[in-house]
């Protein structure tokens, strides 16, 4: 037993400098549901995790005291969740929570520098509409003065030292407005709104590719349109409508494409960054409330609810077909990738089995620390189904012939139930 440990040990260390990201877990944000006539939660919001390896789902927290979600991230093994007004963080392996503040109307939020930025809306309107706390104790550090953004706002990203806002004064629905707010985290100075045109209001998804910020605009929700702002400079070069309407609809950003909910298809479209033009329609797909891309196994996750009863989580391809399906919390608006290093011996493997090397390119080797070793295993892929691959039952564990499969993050799975996963490089 020792021995083996001092082996698995080192053959961690001597591949530490070959370590991956992998998705560890998926976090679903289900908003619940509330009965705004009685005023009564009729479904609670919950933190639901799915497991890509086992195409396993569980839900691991209820938020208590809270009408809906709006917002989750992972960041550095913390889960973080925006509902109602709250702001709350968890531990992304126990789900105890850590910490919480109170932030009324707070809708979204984004890290850099060790901070986060939050956007703020609420019917009535608020004293603030962006505010910056510390990352690590919630503690509110500064706020947007409204004399410098006087609308509400709702998507943030950073990009290098700046954060990005889509700013749409979304709870004045007859007076919408389109901006991109900067703010400098460095300094802390706001360098203003840029405008994205008649055709640019009402934005609300933001994303950033190479050096460029993209928005999702809702417009006045008879049709959608995409804004490109040039990250240096803040320019804008582009508002293009893309869609009859994009609703409240989910949207991705892809490698070089947009992937975006088109409202009256009921289907995801495709648009093309490099031509600014829609590409196509994914006639397979979903019509997604939630969406989130897993370039690590190279698939979609998209959502699909009712509002009031169910919610579902499908693993797709890129191109919507749908390959697995799992039932989850209701209204599951907002995804979240928990994203691990991976190094040569499988940080999540159980304590009695370890799977080396990983990443693996031919052959994987399974030690079974007690020396129990089933009669039976199979390998899983990242959609969780049972992939070809070759097994041989040894003394003390399995050796497996990995070089036809796909590269992604895989489960072993024997026969007494017991797991471990690797990494096809």
């Amino acid at each position: 037993m020792y021995r083996r440990s001092i082996l698995a040990l080192a053959l961690a260390t001597a591949l530490w400098a070959n370590a991956q990201l992998h998705t560890h877990q998926v976090v679903v944000l289900n908003e619940g549901y509330f009965d705004m006539a009685t005023q009564t939660q009729v479904q609670p919001v919950t933190l639901g995790s799915y497991d890509p390896a086992t195409a396993e789902y569980s839900t691991v927290a209820t938020i208590p005291g809270v009408r809906f979600g709006n917002h989750v991230a992972v960041e550095n093994g913390v889960v973080y969740v925006a509902a109602d007004n709250k702001l709350l963080t968890y531990d992304a392996d126990t789900y105890a929570l850590l910490e919480e503040a109170e932030v009324q109307g707070i809708r979204r939020f984004a890290f850099g520098n060790g901070l986060i930025v939050i956007t703020r809306g609420e019917l009535g309107g608020l004293s603030h509409y962006c505010e910056v706390r510390d990352k690590a104790t919630l503690d509110l550090l500064y706020t947007v003065d409204i004399s410098q953004l006087p609308y509400s706002a709702e998507g943030v990203v950073v990009a290098g030292d700046k954060a990005y806002l889509a700013v749409n004064n979304g709870f004045d629905w007859a007076n919408l407005v389109g901006y991109i707010g900067v703010l400098d985290l460095t300094t802390g100075s706001w360098e203003g709104l840029v405008d994205l045109g008649a055709e640019g209001l009402n934005p609300e998804h933001l994303m950033v590719k190479d050096g460029a910020v993209y928005s999702l605009n809702n417009t006045d929700f008879t049709h959608a349109s995409i804004s490109k702002l040039a990250q240096a400079g803040g320019a804008l070069e582009y508002t293009t409508t893309v869609a009859a309407s994009s609703g409240c609809g989910s949207s991705a950003l892809v490698e070089d494409k947009v992937y975006f909910m088109e409202y009256a298809q009921g289907k995801l479209n495709r648009f093309d960054l490099a031509t600014a033009t829609v590409l196509d329609t994914l006639e397979a797909s979903p019509a997604t409330y939630g969406l989130l891309e897993d370039p690590h196994n190279g698939v979609l996750y998209g959502t699909t609810t009712d509002f009031f009863s169910s919610g579902e989580l499908h693993v797709m391809d890129l191109q919507g077909n749908v390959l697995s399906t799992v039932a989850v919390g209701v209204s599951p608006g907002r995804l979240a990738l928990d994203e691990r290093s991976a190094t040569g011996v499988h940080e999540l493997a159980t304590a009695s089995l370890t799977a080396y090397p990983s990443p693996a390119q031919d052959v994987v080797n399974v030690v079974v620390a007690d020396g129990q070793v089933p009669m039976a295993a199979v390998v899983l892929d990242p959609a969780g189904r049972t992939v070809a691959a070759s097994l041989q039952r040894m003394a003390g564990g399995y050796r497996i012939h990995v070089d036809g499969l796909n590269a992604g993050v895989y489960t072993v799975r024997l026969g007494d139930g017991r797991t471990v996963r690797f990494i096809k490089g």
